[in-house]
């Protein structure tokens, strides 16, 4: 479960997503996969991922490996998207709820479950996921038709029509087709917003910032970009700390990894208006330190036309006890207002608003 501990811009009741072990086996392509085989083939698949990675395709074409998959990354991989809907105000959350989803690289349907049941979105609302694999789209249309029994969703291998009305959202697929591909598709589907949730590493980032810059031409940014200025950040991700349902984290420990520290690179852009985008809060990315009066983080805000990356102090006294413990546990990621109230060589001292 999340813990947005220092702010959420949105305010908004976000459906319940943890879910248990138990809870999603009965979606799964094989159902009556083990807790052992689920151990045996997460660690398998894990390998591949770090260390041989000219075979991470291979898990995707056998049943039991993408059931594995889905019972161990889907449930921990789903709170990232709170993480970032939690980042966005109350409206831009409402008016997503009416558009179509589609979950470009859907996988398991990690993403499209996520977005489901976090917005509440409506039996209507058209939910479409695109995959390569087609055993990860007949996984995906298990599980969403497992907990949405009554609601349609459409499991595509390509999507290459306009839809200018909706969400296109990438979920660890860019790093997986490349930038050209993942531009190709924005520009055929032509959405109102394009989101990604991608791997936090920093291999990937200067890709993902020609992307920005591309999109930077139709769309502004809303998140995590304090404005549409050049980004000053050789490398920016966040990452979350979270827990999860009891059952998932009995099989992290059990394949000896930690789903609870999640580092992440996630962005979203709406299509440009003719009203200028006024620019957000700042955005954290970095802890430097805790000092007996203060906490000190490096961050990236708008300031004279530049998003700047520079040092903030927030002294404690400012702070009641639930702001402090909040401190205490924030993500680099969060969403920060203030105002600077002096600057000491390269600090900033400020106080939040």
């Amino acid at each position: 479960m999340t813990k947005n501990k220092v702010s959420s811009d949105s305010n908004w009741a976000f459906g319940p997503i943890a879910l248990s072990f138990e809870e999603i086996k009965p979606h799964l392509l094989i159902s009556n996969i083990t807790e052992p085989e689920v151990i045996k083939l997460v660690t398998e698949m894990s390998v591949k991922f770090t260390k041989k990675r000219e075979q991470i395709a291979d898990y995707v074409f056998e049943h039991r490996h993408v059931s594995a998959y889905a019972s161990f990354y889907l449930p921990t991989n789903m709170p990232k998207l709170e993480f970032l809907l939690s980042k966005l105000p109350a409206n831009i959350l409402e008016d997503f709820k009416n558009r179509p989803f589609i979950d470009f690289g859907c996988g398991p349907g990690t993403f499209s479950l996520a977005w489901k049941k976090l917005l509440h979105i409506p039996a209507h609302v058209e939910m479409i996921g695109v995959d390569s694999s087609q055993i990860m789209l007949d996984q995906a249309t298990k599980i969403m038709g497992g907990f949405f029994p009554k609601e349609k969703y459409s499991a595509v291998r390509k999507y290459s029509e306009k839809k200018s009305n909706s969400v296109l959202f990438f979920g660890h697929s860019i790093n997986e087709m490349g930038i050209e591909r993942a531009q190709d598709n924005i520009m055929t589907i032509d959405p109102e917003y394009v989101m990604w949730i991608e791997p936090g590493t920093s291999d990937l980032f200067p890709e993902l910032l020609k992307l920005r810059e591309n999109l930077l031409e139709h769309y502004d940014i809303l998140y995590p970009c304090p404005s549409n200025a050049k980004c000053p950040s050789n490398w920016c991700h966040q990452v979350l700390r979270t827990s999860h349902e009891p059952s998932i984290e009995r099989l992290s420990q059990l394949v000896s990894l930690d789903r609870k520290i999640l580092p992440m690179t996630a962005h979203v852009y709406k299509r440009k208006t003719k009203v200028a985008t006024l620019p957000s809060a700042a955005t954290v990315i970095r802890y430097i330190q805790e000092t007996k009066f203060s906490f000190e983080y490096e961050v990236c805000f708008a300031e004279e036309g530049e998003n700047k990356n520079v040092i903030i102090e927030i002294q404690k006294k400012h702070l009641d006890k639930n702001q402090e413990k909040a401190f205490k546990n924030s993500d680099v990621g969060e969403k920060l207002n203030f105002t600077v109230e002096k600057v000491i060589g390269a600090k900033y001292r400020v106080r939040l608003t």
